[in-house]
């Protein structure tokens, strides 16, 4: 478990009439164009309206794909301004000008109580992503208290997550908290409590590490989606053509030797003969012809994990089952997350996060059923792998 020191109301009592730097999550997937998820934004206006409430004159910091440290119109914050102005209700000043330049720092001097600025993409500056601490400095003399609500971000150590937090009173946000707690939630009291992990998507290879630590914290693992096909293929059995990662056989060889009884495989799938073909079959794991591609789980294998999960109290979820964005491959998905619906939220904590895990549940309309939905991206794994991250611990120094 990782606590912090400081909390959000403790900084609620010190920023009336003072400049807050507010680092905030406003990295949206952008589908030609136009945003086509507004949650990482829409979680965090109740804070951004307390702190306007309180006369705060906030300084909003984000950044937005990556953009690699030079200046790309397509993902300039602008786009997001008519979408923030809705939500919060007032107008918001936006500033393109390089945030080092005396034009900005005279923008923030004449800021009103309870206004707020938004400054452009933090990641068009290449001193962001290297933690320039000459640049951080600088942007911190702007103001009075920095504020970090962007628990997706708090994995790196970038200029607008440790470096400013470096030179100014520093505090969490409400959602960074809320998130902390979830996730400490999920991983507590696990010796004691039935609890179930599923693992999905397609690399072996980036969840390692997340792939240990969870098999020490929770009672099962469920691999499912492309990640399940290196396992397989590390026991032996044949998986035609689908998606694998050969070169991490033997990880995947040794996780099953030290945990067997604990991981569950698919023990059927759903096929195709080629990525174009509209036929799909329901076949045993052992009979995989070798021109096949798997693209889902079995119905054998949905009500094994589904069983699974309705004896457990607690369930973890990353990665989807299958290739969802593609129907009906996802079925698997959508019937096991079904599990999470006749479950009373008082007896069973659910927690799902990371990758394309909202936008799988969300497609199987399945996701307000769970008890808390992570948007952080890499900084949820990176907390369940148990790895400490930078921007929390800047926030307890």
């Amino acid at each position: 478990m990782v606590n912090l020191k400081k909390n959000f109301q403790d900084v609620l009592e010190f920023t009336n009439n003072k400049v807050c730097l507010v680092r905030v999550d406003l990295d949206m997937p952008i589908i030609n164009g136009k945003i086509s998820d507004f949650t990482r934004m829409e979680k965090i206006i109740p804070t951004l309206k307390q702190l306007i409430a309180r006369n705060s004159k906030l300084v909003l910091l984000s950044h937005l794909g990556r953009p690699g440290g030079k200046i790309d119109n397509s993902l300039s914050l602008s786009k997001i301004l008519p979408h923030l102005e809705k939500n919060i209700g007032k107008t918001i000043l936006f500033s393109n000008d390089n945030i080092m330049s005396p034009k900005v720092e005279k923008e923030i001097k004449k800021l009103e109580p309870g206004s707020v600025l938004l400054l452009e993409n933090m990641r068009f500056y290449k001193e962001e992503e290297n933690n320039d601490l000459n640049f951080s400095k600088k942007i911190a003399s702007y103001a009075d208290i920095f504020l970090n609500e962007s628990f997706a971000t708090c994995h790196r150590n970038h200029a607008s997550i440790t470096g400013i937090a470096t030179f100014l009173p520093s505090f969490p946000g409400k959602i960074f908290e809320y998130e902390l707690k979830n996730l400490n939630s999920i991983i507590k009291n696990f010796e004691t409590t039935m609890s179930i992990a599923i693992l999905g998507g397609s690399k072996v290879s980036s969840k390692i590490g997340i792939i240990e630590n969870l098999l020490k914290k929770f009672n099962k693992l469920l691999i499912g989606g492309a990640m399940a096909n290196t396992f397989l293929y590390a026991k032996g059995l044949n998986i035609g053509k689908s998606f694998c990662e050969p070169k991490m056989s033997s990880n995947a060889k040794e996780i099953l030797r030290k945990f067997n009884d604990r991981i569950i495989l698919p023990n059927d799938v759903i096929v195709v003969d080629s990525e174009d073909s509209e036929e799909n079959f329901s076949i045993d794991i052992n009979n995989v012809k070798n021109n096949q591609i798997i693209y889902d789980i079995g119905p054998k294998t949905r009500k094994d994990f589904y069983n699974e999960i309705i004896k457990s109290k607690k369930l973890l979820w990353n990665g989807p089952l299958g290739f969802f964005e593609k129907k009906p491959f996802d079925n698997g998905t959508n019937f096991v997350s079904g599990s999470v619906k006749t479950l009373n939220k008082n007896r069973f904590f659910s927690v799902a996060g990371g990758g394309d895990t909202i936008s799988a549940l969300k497609n199987a309309q399945t996701i307000e059923h769970f008890s808390f939905i992570s948007t952080g991206g890499g900084a949820f794994l990176e907390f369940i792998e148990g790895k400490s991250l930078p921007g929390i611990e800047i926030l307890n120094k």
